[in-house]
């Protein structure tokens, strides 16, 4: 039986639907949502990223404003910028874009952000909600677009379910990790130094990668009708590649997601949903 392919274009397409309606009302309201991003450097791929971010905040009337700092902008300039988009009222949510220039770090400056406009969910308050399960103002984008995916999987409700996450990062492994948790599923987590991964794989009826190695996961390590969600994506050869080997992991899987358009469509649906949420 061939696996159910979890369509990321499909399920981004819907949420689309819905968040245009909701900036419709808001705008009967006089209430314009608007995102603002800090982009430190030159880095093309965070910059396509961010430009493809504000071409589909256009469609769905949200304004995405981008404020540019200089790759040599220090920790305390990066935090002043934050803080002034913070305070104002007409921005509804401010989000750093990430990777950031390796002499800044993240746990210095995630709490310039008032929790109530971190709309990706990086703020240690609302990271600290996240992992006690009492619930977060703003699930970060990805982590929320892999529980999006999950929702449309054979495998939900995750109540009971055995489920493995390979990959513990801040950005995405622990939060998933704690999401599916908070669905009551019985989470592993595996990183680099597990060892070897089939043991939890081959047990496991929800699979999520996040891990950054093409092609670690393949078919023969999975159980039989599992759900698959890979969240990994990489140039290889100018091809863009998975964690999951694809072609063999789709003979057994009961459901997977492909690379791309899988995890990657959602993710900036799920980041401006925050945006209409905070506006709200």
């Amino acid at each position: 039986m061939a696996a159910q392919i979890l369509d990321g274009r499909s399920l981004a397409a819907d949420l689309r639907t819905e968040l245009r309606a909701r900036t419709a009302a808001l705008r009967e309201r006089g209430i314009v949502p608007r995102l603002a991003i800090v982009f430190i450097g030159e880095d093309e791929s965070s910059l396509a990223y961010v430009r493809n971010l504000a071409r589909t905040g256009e469609r769905l009337g949200i304004v995405v404003a981008v404020e540019r700092l200089d790759r040599s902008a220090g920790t305390q300039e990066v935090r002043s910028c934050l803080e002034r988009l913070g305070r104002d009222p007409h921005t509804h949510g401010v989000l750093l874009q990430q990777p950031l220039p390796a002499h800044l770090s993240i746990r210095e400056i995630a709490d310039a952000i008032p929790p109530h406009k971190d709309v990706d969910g990086s703020h240690p308050t609302n990271q600290g909600q996240l992992a006690f399960g009492s619930g977060t103002q703003y699930v970060p984008a990805t982590p929320a677009a892999v529980m999006l995916l999950l929702e449309r999987s054979p495998h939900w409700p995750l109540r009971g379910r055995r489920a493995v996450m390979i990959g513990r990062s801040v950005v995405v492994g622990a939060p998933v990790a704690m999401l599916m948790l908070a669905q009551d599923a019985t989470v592993t987590i595996l990183h680099r130094l597990s060892g070897g991964l089939q043991p939890y794989v081959k047990l496991s009826e929800v699979v999520v990668v996040a891990a950054g190695v093409p092609g670690l996961v393949r078919g023969d390590d999975l159980m039989p009708g599992a759900t698959v969600i890979d969240v990994g994506t990489t140039l290889v050869d100018g091809v863009l590649k998975g964690d999951v080997d694809f072609e063999s992991a789709v003979r057994v899987a009961g459901a997977i997601t492909p690379v791309p358009g899988g995890v990657g469509p959602v993710t900036n649906v799920a980041l401006l949903r925050n945006v209409v949420k905070a506006a709200e």
